[in-house]
Formats: structure tokens, C-alpha cells, sequence
């Protein structure tokens, strides 16, 4: 379709000012998925499932707990991280009457919002603007957006667009023809080559700019080369420095691009202006994301205490750290601590969920477990 995008602009929207965020290290990210929100039948939202729930005010659930906006502004959270909010393959926008949920990491198109999340996907438009008017609601509340990005991989891999287009291009190849797999998800795009290294770029800037996005996390971000990186760092900068660019320092399965190359958590350091989540602290204070039995420090696993206090310093190079006893990192890989994503939770194991934690333990128990 083709459309006016300044007429899909809520009113005011162009005036609306950013909240104000000058420290990177002040960043409370608070990741969730946009369906997730408001779907329960006693949210008390309206537009349950839908961009526009994270516009209402004054919503309660039962008891009288707050909840959608309203929840997020008593959170005092600076960032929400909305899992991929772009157009995702796995859902049929014609069959919304049916019970549909994906988390969204299988992209179809990179530069168009979630169809199934707006109140009208046959019309183009409406989830266009529907998307501005939730980010102008979450900016009218101090809290600025960030968006969950994908390029590393497509939801397609033989009929996908990009393989339309210029057929092999686009992805990394095997030597055999087949697609090589560093996603884990049947395929991965080749950053390193000139038109995709722009097309990630471009795409961005145009999320920034058009939609007034605050932030992108990237997922798998080691499958994408060093340069690109750079490259979307200093194409940001020149939108608005205070953007947020963050992501996960590993890639899903082996990749033909060579370490040296990636942007490996161990490689951060090298790109100013970007940081990765540490897994470091993460697994240190509750364990391996997937083996329970390989515990953290709050559940009984031992030996872990210099992988907190490299936690604590920000994965930096510090006088107070052994790094020989650091569980993953034998080494500082950040420069600031502003490059480094601490965990506080895991949508995969929250904490009260760990071996060795009571079921029911409430969060103030799991506070004070943790202080000890």
C-alpha cells in the first residue's frame, strides 16, 4: 500500500518532547510482551492484546491493583522493552478470533508494526498509527520506548523476500547451498555484506524517526558484524544520542562469520556506545537459564562469589575482581559500565522458581534470601 505517513501522526505528536534521560547507567528496562499486558479478562483495558491497551489510564484489576499504564508508571521504570512489536510470521492477522500467541522472533516484515496488535489489521494505517499513540502515551508518562529487534535471522528462509529479491545475498551461506544456521531457527542474514549492513541501518533510523522509538535491543546480536554495529550506533547518534543499543552477546548455534568479527559480549568493548546483558551476574545469583542443577549463589551453588562482584563492577577491568574465578568471563569485556545489561529477573527461570526457593515465597522473602 502506499500512505501519507504524516497522516497517520496522533494529534500533537511531532510536539511531543522525549523523556528527559542523560545517564545511561540510570536505565531501568522493564521487557514485556505487548499481548501479554492486557489480555486477561479482569485487566480492566479495553483494547485487550492490542498497542492501543498500553494507552489507557485509570485501569484496575482485582482488588484494585493497578494495572497496564498506570502499573508501568508505579514500576518507576525509564525504558519499556516491547518483545518484537514489528510483523511477525507465526500469526494469522485473519484469524484473530482464535486463541493466537508468539513471542515474535520470526520476522516477515522488519519495517511495518505487528498487524494482530492493532484493532483493525485489514487497514494498513491503523496499526501504524496505532503504535505512535502508545508510544506518545508512554512518553506522556516519563517512559521512554524500546523496541526488540531481529535482523539476524527471517521467519522464511527460500521464499522469504530477501531471497526473492537477490537470491543467497542476503544470508550466509554453507559451501553446500544450504542455509547456514547461526539463529538456531533455520537460517541467518549476513550484516558483513554492504546492502544488508544498510538495510539494518536504514531500518532503524526509520523506527527512530518515524515512530519516535527510544531504543532497540538486538536480538542475537553476535551474529551481526563488529561494523554494523558501529554503523547503527553512529546513524543513531545523529537521530539522538541518548538512544538506547543493547542486545545478547551469543549467537543460537555455530556461524560462518569469524569471533573476531562478531559482536561477542567478550568483543563489546569495541563498540562504544553499545552494551551486552550479562549473563555473568545473571547466572551467578540464580544459576544456569536451562540445567537446573547447576545452581546459582542464592540457591546453594558454590565457588560463584567473584561472578557477583564482577557483576557488581559492571563487567570492567577492576583491582577487586579474580577473574580466573569468574564462572564465564575470564576478563573484563566492558569499557564503561554503561556497556553492561544487569539481569534482575529472567522470563525463563524467575528466581522464586529456582531448586532450593519455597513455592509461594513472596518477593520480599526472595529480597532478604538474596541479602544473606
Amino acid at each position: 500500500m502506499v500512505i501519507d505517513l504524516a497522516r497517520t501522526d496522533p494529534e500533537g505528536f511531532q510536539e511531543i518532547q522525549k523523556p528527559e534521560y542523560k545517564v545511561y547507567t540510570d536505565a531501568v528496562i522493564y521487557m514485556l510482551h505487548v499481548r501479554d499486558l492486557s489480555i486477561s479478562e479482569d485487566s480492566g483495558i479495553e483494547h485487550k492484546g492490542k498497542f492501543l491497551g498500553l494507552t489507557e489510564t485509570g485501569t484496575k484489576g482485582p482488588g484494585g491493583v493497578s494495572t497496564g499504564l498506570d502499573h508501568l508508571v508505579e514500576l518507576g521504570i525509564t525504558h519499556l522493552h516491547l518483545l518484537p512489536s514489528f510483523d511477525f510470521r507465526s500469526i494469522d492477522e485473519t484469524k484473530l478470533a482464535e486463541n493466537n500467541f508468539n513471542w515474535g522472533y520470526d520476522p516477515q516484515h522488519f519495517n511495518v508494526p505487528e498487524g494482530s496488535y492493532s484493532t483493525n489489521p485489514y487497514e494498513g494505517e491503523v496499526r501504524i498509527r496505532e503504535f505512535k499513540e502508545m508510544v506518545a502515551a508512554l512518553h506522556e508518562k516519563d517512559i521512554r520506548v524500546v523496541m526488540d529487534v531481529v535482523y539476524n535471522h527471517t521467519g522464511a528462509s527460500g521464499d522469504s523476500d530477501f531471497s526473492k529479491i537477490v537470491p543467497g545475498y542476503y544470508y550466509r551461506m554453507n559451501e553446500d547451498g544450504s542455509f547456514s544456521n547461526g539463529s538456531g531457527t533455520g537460517n541467518e542474514t549476513a550484516s558483513e555484506r554492504s546492502m544488508m549492513r544498510k538495510y539494518i541501518v536504514d531500518s532503524v533510523v526509520y523506527w527512530a524517526t518515524e515512530y519516535k522509538v527510544d531504543g532497540f535491543r538486538f536480538d542475537l546480536m553476535a551474529l551481526h558484524d563488529i561494523e554494523t554495529m558501529k554503523a547503527v550506533r553512529e546513524a543513531l547518534n545523529e537521530v539522538d544520542p541518548t538512544i538506547l543499543i543493547y542486545g545478547e552477546g551469543w549467537t543460537g548455534g555455530d556461524s560462518p562469520l569469524p569471533d573476531k568479527e562478531k559482536a561477542l559480549k567478550r568483543n563489546t568493548w569495541r563498540m562504544e556506545g553499545i552494551a551486552a546483558f550479562s549473563d555473568d551476574i545473571r547466572d551467578g545469583i540464580k544459576g544456569h537459564v536451562f540445567t537446573d542443577e547447576d545452581r546459582g549463589f542464592v540457591n546453594g551453588g558454590e565457588a560463584l562469589e567473584e561472578s557477583i562482584k564482577f557483576g557488581v563492577v559492571a563487567s570492567i577491568d577492576h583491582p577487586g575482581v579474580n577473574y580466573q574465578n569468574v564462572k564465564y568471563s575470564k576478563g573484563f569485556w566492558a569499557k564503561e559500565p554503561s556497556q553492561t545489561i544487569t539481569y534482575r529477573n529472567c522470563a525463563r527461570k524467575p528466581i522464586p522458581s529456582l531448586p532450593g526457593f519455597s513455592r509461594g515465597m513472596n518477593g520480599a522473602c526472595v529480597a532478604k534470601h538474596i541479602a544473606v
